[in-house]
Formats: structure tokens, C-alpha cells, sequence
């Protein structure tokens, strides 16, 4: 796999919930689970995100709104392993 920012081969993945809590607005076009991000690349968007200043309770309303929808994908992802 080649990483979507930069183009260098990695084997590096981030799920689309990563994309949205960091706010990878130029990835979120294409509708996939998960996106080719190498650590390089991710760990230079997540810094400046945090350098940025933000509103702490900013930060905590977006980490529970993830929170709820890892809970919600868990609970799907059960309930179709419980019907097979």
C-alpha cells in the first residue's frame, strides 16, 4: 500500500473514526474503512491538530461523540456474529 498523503509505501492503516477525531479533511472524500497513512505522516498531522489551541471542552465533547460511535460499530459488529 502507498500512503495517501505522501505516496510512500507503508503498511500503516487508520480507520475512519482516526480521520474524523484528527480531522484529516483531505481524506475524508472516499468512503472506506480504512485509509494508507504512514506513521510519519499521521504523527505530523495529530501534532500540529494538538498544537493547535483548542478548547479543552472541545476536545472532550469530540472524544465522547467517538467514544459513542466505537461503542454503537462494537455493538453491530456483535449482533451480526450473534445472528451467524
Amino acid at each position: 500500500m502507498t500512503c495517501e498523503i505522501c505516496g510512500k509505501e507503508t503498511n500503516n492503516q487508520v480507520s475512519y473514526l482516526e480521520l474524523e477525531t484528527w480531522e484529516f479533511k483531505s481524506l475524508k472524500t472516499d468512503e472506506k474503512d480504512f485509509h494508507a497513512v504512514c506513521y510519519s505522516c499521521f504523527d505530523k498531522h495529530t501534532n500540529q491538530f494538538i498544537d493547535q489551541e483548542m478548547d479543552l471542552e472541545l476536545r472532550k465533547k469530540r472524544s465522547q461523540m467517538v467514544n459513542k460511535e466505537v461503542e454503537a460499530e462494537i455493538e453491530a459488529i456483535l449482533e451480526v456474529e450473534v445472528e451467524k
